[in-house]
């Protein structure tokens, strides 16, 4: 590819090439590439390099009636243009190898709090058997989540931090309803929207704490490309520097120091993105804008007030001054219920989770 073909290897993303002159862009995985170029011209340019220098089976090309199966995942174009991707088979191979694939599907989020206390009151440890039934369970749920399920992230989450116990077994049943439900469902690049990249941060302050024990907070983000999801990440906080080496759990003292560290790690993933986004040759204006939905943690980044239950922590600190730097990042306000990153903080009650599962999944 390189060498023969001209291309760039990204070095923001392994496996990802662009050609400068073509401006065709090829996504590597294994063996299965995906092209995608800008007009049918230079898609065949690339299509005969790869023939000509590679053992290929053929040319697939997407078009109106003529999807394209990669990494198991379905991707169609609309006659209006918009563009899905659909992960139908791959859940339902998931539903069969768990012995799921008759479950009643559920109307309900794949997880509510009810549920998780429900499944905590189980505390039966597992043997090697369940643990191992667990691990798959959890591999199948984090095959969705990562690719066209978003709306299974913080369950996952959540799952995973659970004990080894009996109840593990039921909250993950309770998942397997929801997949059943919402197999078809997917992913959405709408032709007419051109609204370029958009990211969102947002934190719940130990919203688990009651039913788990769990005293630290999660951070939830979002980054949208002209409307389609494309980067989502739920967890528990950590401090900054642990992203790089031994975790150290951060606990937040108040709902505004967790949602500065939430603002700190959607930097940071939107930071990694913009670097793919200028190897490709999208443009990502500078300053990046995170939109947020607390105000006492914008006057804390922006130094403006807001600080009164962080005066813990130390300006002089990397993450925080990567926070306030001016040239790199700018936050935005944005009402709570349009920030859509609140979807990733927490086990919404079935209202509110569909409401933004609405504005989130195809």
């Amino acid at each position: 590819m390189v060498v023969k073909g001209g291309f760039e290897e990204l070095f923001n993303m392994e496996s990802t090439y662009y050609h400068p002159d073509q401006g065709v862009s090829v996504s590597v995985h294994v063996d299965d590439p995906l092209v995608i170029s800008p007009t049918s011209t230079e898609s065949k340019w690339t299509h005969d390099f790869m023939d000509e220098n590679f053992d290929t089976n053929g040319t697939s090309i997407l078009a109106v009636g003529a999807p394209i199966d990669y990494l198991s995942m379905k991707i169609e174009l609309m006659e209006n243009g918009d563009i899905t991707l659909t992960n139908k088979d791959k859940a339902m191979k998931f539903l069969e190898e768990a012995g799921e694939q008759d479950c009643i599907p559920t109307k309900k989020p794949p997880l509510t709090k009810l549920q998780l206390q429900e499944a905590m009151a189980k505390d039966t440890p597992l043997d090697e058997a369940g643990i191992t039934l667990r691990q798959q369970h959890q591999g199948r749920f984090g095959w969705l989540a990562q690719t066209t399920h978003p709306g299974l992230a913080v369950a996952l989450s959540v799952l995973s931090s659970m004990p080894a116990i009996e109840g593990v077994h039921d909250a993950s049943h309770m998942m397997y309803q929801w997949v059943q439900a919402h197999k078809q469902d997917g992913l959405i690049s709408r032709a007419a929207d051109t609204s370029g990249f958009v990211f969102y941060s947002d934190s719940d302050w130990a919203g688990l704490h009651g039913i788990t024990g769990e005293i630290r907070s999660r951070t939830g983000f979002l980054a949208t490309y002209n409307g389609m999801p494309i980067d989502w990440y739920t967890g528990l906080q950590k401090t900054i520097v642990s992203n790089w080496t031994e975790e150290v759990p951060h606990i937040a003292t108040s709902s505004a120091n967790a949602e500065t560290v939430a603002a700190a790690d959607s930097l940071q993933r939107a930071l990694h993105l913009s670097y793919i986004a200028n190897e490709l040759q999208l443009n990502v204006p500078r300053p990046i804008t995170i939109y947020i939905d607390a105000s006492a943690a914008i006057g804390f980044i922006e130094n403006t007030g807001g600080g009164g239950r962080m005066k813990h922590l130390d300006i002089k600190e990397g993450w925080i001054q990567l926070l306030r730097d001016r040239d790199i990042a700018e936050y935005a306000k944005i009402d709570g219920p349009l920030n859509l990153a609140d979807f990733f903080t927490k086990l919404n009650d079935r209202i509110m989770y569909y409401q933004q599962y609405e504005q989130i999944q195809y």
